[in-house]
């Protein structure tokens, strides 16, 4: 009985942490798995470049992202890559395909 009034808490803790950090796995796939299973046409109407001082020391973090006006009328802010960044220009065509992570360029 003793050992139930000192493992107990734990046991209960450990299980509850155990069943937040599933569901945030959980939670991580299900978003992972629609932003794949996402197509959609789009043109660039913006770039945007952030500047933030590195949290852990000395430098900059660079962030990089296009504004992009899907053909429904929609307005995403898709993050970039500097190369992906440095090849589009505003006006581009984009076009995200179901299954893949990134959008794509479409020539014209």
């Amino acid at each position: 009985m003793e050992k139930w009034i000192v493992f107990g808490p734990m046991i209960i803790f450990f299980v509850f942490f155990g069943l937040l950090v599933l569901g945030f796995l959980l939670l991580l796939g299900k978003l992972f798995f629609q932003g794949k299973a996402q197509t959609w046409v789009g043109e660039v109407i913006d770039k945007g470049h952030n500047v933030k001082d590195k949290y852990d020391g000395p430098g900059e973090e660079h962030f990089y992202h296009l504004k992009v006006q899907l053909e429904n009328g929609e307005i995403h802010n898709i993050p970039a890559t500097v190369q992906f960044y440095n090849e589009i220009k505003v006006g581009d065509k984009l076009k995200k395909e179901k299954g893949a992570l990134w959008p794509k360029k479409i020539t014209t």
